[in-house]
């Protein structure tokens, strides 16, 4: 066999070696890590693909608040089924190992980037880019920003790919943004990039609005149906955001949009992917050390920079483009850690690349790159997240004996997440939030609480009230608030999993409610 294939073959080997073992080493770590137990999970995530298959939408109101209600839920079904099928550690095992696949578009984009760099060399690169704090801490849990970034690196490795890959890119582009439009400034900092590099080229205005058509067609494909559901519904296919534009009578006519960290940020704020995982709280409530994401920030400049005084062309500049329009537009937008999840992972990638495009000389250039991404994995802290030991049910609701139950309705109000407890109840009880995060309990023009209180009105019905104990002095003015004379009653505990140390999951009674 000729030596230079086997030296070849050998290369791809343990490059491919690098790459299962990212794969499968993401899913067990995330049954180390145990089950997920967040905010997210016991708000939305374990109840949005119950009411779409229970058909509850519109049939219980509000009761994960008024954004995550309405959240696509197709990005939660299949870890829904799989629980169902495998159970919660099997389940969370296979999530893990989906989201261990990130390695293998950052496997392609250092190929890409860097072409001469051995193969086992960019697969340990991507290996130390999902090695990042905030993807381990997300592994096996249902926050989904580990799962979108799949999509995010898939539409960088094929706009590095050239012209010919524009089409792949909106594509896979737009299917992520379909899911969950918390893509957006990449979705604005991709489409600038193909504009950059393709507009005013042979042919460039008919590939850039290939890009646009298929960026459209995946975003109708992933979210279309739903945006289809939330229309006939409600009057608001973005249902509800942006209601100050659509003016669905549902909900009041407000923007609700998420400033995320951006509030009391100095200006320009573009500095602020500098500071994200370094300065606790910057752009995450959860505290954590990573250099990735100003590492991609800084790395992402270098090339630009290289570009500018001709020592870069190609993938280069378009991974630096895209790296940094995105995170400008991110700081000024959202400024929330996890939706960049992907230029964590490529912060590796980027700095290395940065330091090899100025040094110049391979072998100093590796050294500094390899010192770099050393530095970079000894400096990372994995923030602590909310988990519990695994166990056959998944949230272990201990539903109080309800009579007829055909006849009841629970109230729900107080800031503590509860739609998780609702796939344990009887399916016939409806669940009405009055209060809560954008819900007012003195709101009476809205649909939404014109139809709570005609449920009221209904002599037949017997309502309760589920809510945090913790929070009863803010539950009971909101009680009055919502019909005068109304009152707390006797009161029983709804044990759940969640209630283990370690998490905010809050305690929770069902109570009788008088008056």
């Amino acid at each position: 066999m000729n030596p230079e294939y086997r030296s070849f073959a050998r290369e791809r080997a343990f490059a491919a070696l690098v790459l299962f073992a990212g794969i499968l080493g993401s899913g067990l770590l995330a049954a180390h890590l145990g089950q997920d137990a967040g905010w997210d999970l016991r708000n939305y995530h374990w109840y949005v693909p119950h009411a779409l298959i229970g058909g509850r939408l519109g049939f219980d109101i509000l009761p994960s608040f008024m954004g995550p209600t309405f959240h696509n839920p197709a990005i939660d079904l299949p870890f829904w089924f799989a629980v169902h099928l495998l159970g919660p550690q099997g389940a969370t095992i296979v999530l893990g190992a989906v989201q261990g696949l990130n390695i293998l578009p950052l496997y392609l984009i250092a190929r890409r980037v860097l072409p001469t760099l051995p193969a086992p060399a960019a697969a340990l690169l991507a290996l130390a880019g999902i090695a990042g704090a905030m993807n381990i801490g997300l592994l096996g849990a249902t926050a989904g920003d580990n799962l979108l970034s799949l999509f995010v690196l898939c539409a960088i490795a094929a706009l590095l790919s050239g012209p010919r890959g524009l089409w792949l890119a909106g594509l896979v582009a737009g299917a992520g943004f379909g899911l969950k439009p918390v893509l957006a400034p990449f979705i604005v900092g991709l489409a600038l990039t193909v504009i950059a590099c393709e507009l005013f080229r042979a042919g460039g205005f008919l590939r850039v609005a290939l890009f646009a058509l298929c960026g459209l067609a995946g975003t109708l494909l992933t979210g279309g149906w739903w945006m289809a559901t939330l229309w006939v519904h409600f009057g608001n296919p973005l249902m509800p955001y942006f209601n100050d534009i659509f003016g669905s009578a549902y909900v009041p006519a407000r923007t609700y949009s998420d400033p995320g960290f951006t509030i009391g940020l100095p200006w320009p704020r573009i500095q602020l992917p500098f500071l994200a995982g370094i300065v606790d709280h910057v752009a995450a409530e959860a505290v954590f050390t990573d250099l990735r994401l100003p590492a991609a920030y800084l790395g992402a400049i270098g090339l630009f920079l290289a570009a500018v005084f001709g020592r870069l062309r190609g993938p280069g500049l378009r991974l630096a483009l895209v790296t940094l329009l995105t995170l400008m537009v991110w700081s000024v937008v959202f400024a929330i850690y996890r939706y960049v999840l992907a230029f964590e992972m490529l912060g590796p990638l980027l700095i290395a690349a940065a330091l090899m495009v100025w040094i110049g000389r391979r072998g100093p250039a590796l050294v500094a790159g390899a010192l770099a991404v050393a530095v970079i994995l000894a400096a990372t802290r994995p923030p602590e997240t909310e988990r519990v030991a695994f166990a056959a049910d998944l949230t272990a609701v201990e539903v109080p004996a309800i009579e007829d139950p055909a006849h009841v309705v629970i109230l729900m109000a107080g800031l503590t997440p509860a739609a998780f407890l609702i796939p344990s109840f009887p399916a016939d009880i409806r669940f009405l939030r009055f209060d809560g995060y954008w819900i007012d309990p003195d709101q009476t023009e809205a649909l939404y609480a014109r139809e709570i209180r005609r449920v009221l009105d209904d002599p037949a019905v017997r309502p309760l009230i589920l809510f945090n104990p913790e929070e009863r002095e803010r539950v009971v003015p909101a009680l009055a608030t919502l019909r005068p004379g109304l009152a707390l009653g006797p009161c029983r505990p709804v044990p759940h999993r969640f209630e283990h140390p370690g998490t905010n999951g809050g305690r929770f009674v069902l109570c009788d409610v008088e008056g």
